[in-house]
């Protein structure tokens, strides 16, 4: 019996010796010889000279920043990446050429024209895809925009190509307005100290985010009483209600004004209130209340320097 398990232990090291061995080989041979494997170009057409529109816009947009813009997106373009699966199912836009150039322009007027090359080449995703339809499975409804890490879609529909001048004006803050935060969040960006009115303490008190209305019900003010939390600073604020303290009566509920429980809340609150609201109420805003104009100096000028970016030229201008 002894002699059977020493012949089965010896055949068991026999094998344990020649993969070693075989695996010292393949190292070996990755450490001494360069791996050879045929180039695939991106299955895509590309020519800067074409007859095609389409195919010599997003030829040129292609040689000029190395990035790619698809107007027939496929599964493989939105739904994998290298680690996950992506929530969401897009559908290609009309392949008529007159439709995708349509799409093209729209995204260029409302976003793409608002950017200067070095942002472009810095911070653009490798892929800006169009769409017919979107839908965020995950949250399950439709958008007209959807944001990851490798690319983002816009929608370009009929619809949202038919938008009147002043619809664009605000879809084109929306994108931008994602953009930026979408930017931020990827890059771990964050403004400079004296861009913050209170710590990530101080917004966690209710003492310091909350503006009760004295008589307020639960239709918010229209238009909103903003000069109450432009004053301490805030951007925008949610109205909504609070109960008094060591109560929970329904009736004797408070409403009012709350605004970021954190710093990284309170920056994409001031992106969103640069970004959504018209210049001449930003103007009056910043102009009568101090803390809200230091706060609004210091990231207008970051936004600058880091990326490039001045916040009033991004938006798309109408046409009169």
């Amino acid at each position: 019996m002894l002699k059977k398990y020493e012949k089965i232990i010896g055949m068991n090291m026999k094998r344990i010796w020649m993969l070693l061995w075989f695996g010292l080989l393949f190292v070996s041979c990755f450490e001494d010889q360069d791996i050879q494997a045929e180039y695939i170009e991106y299955g895509r057409h590309y020519d800067v000279n074409s007859p095609d529109p389409v195919v010599r816009y997003i030829s040129q947009y292609y040689e000029k920043y190395g990035k790619i813009i698809i107007t027939d997106p496929d599964t493989a373009d939105y739904m994998f990446n290298f680690s996950m699966k992506y929530n969401v199912q897009i559908q290609e836009p009309r392949q008529e050429q007159e439709h995708l150039m349509k799409g093209l322009k729209f995204l260029e007027e409302l976003f793409l024209i608002g950017y200067n090359d070095e942002v472009k080449n810095k911070h653009f995703p490798y892929a800006f895809i169009l769409a017919d339809s979107i839908y965020d499975i995950k949250n399950d409804k439709k958008v007209d925009i959807y944001t990851t890490s490798r690319y983002i879609a816009f929608l370009v529909n009929d619809e949202m190509l038919n938008k009147s001048e002043e619809e664009k004006v605000q879809l084109s803050r929306s994108w931008n307005s994602i953009f930026l935060n979408y930017c931020i969040a990827k890059e771990g960006w964050t403004a400079p100290e004296e861009f913050y009115p209170y710590t990530d303490e101080e917004l966690k008190e209710q003492e310091t985010r909350w503006f009760p209305v004295e008589g307020g019900t639960e239709q918010a003010p229209n238009p909103p009483l903003s000069d109450i939390y432009w004053a301490k600073g805030f951007p925008t604020a949610n109205w909504t209600y609070n109960y008094p303290p060591d109560s929970y009566d329904w009736d004797k509920r408070v409403f009012g004004y709350e605004a970021s429980s954190s710093r990284s809340g309170y920056l994409e609150k001031f992106i969103e209130f640069l970004l959504t609201t018209p210049q001449e109420t930003i103007d009056a805003a910043i102009a009568k209340h101090e803390m809200l104009r230091k706060a609004h100096d210091v990231l207008d000028n970051s936004l600058k320097e880091s990326f490039g970016i001045d916040y009033r030229t991004m938006i798309y201008k109408p046409k009169k």
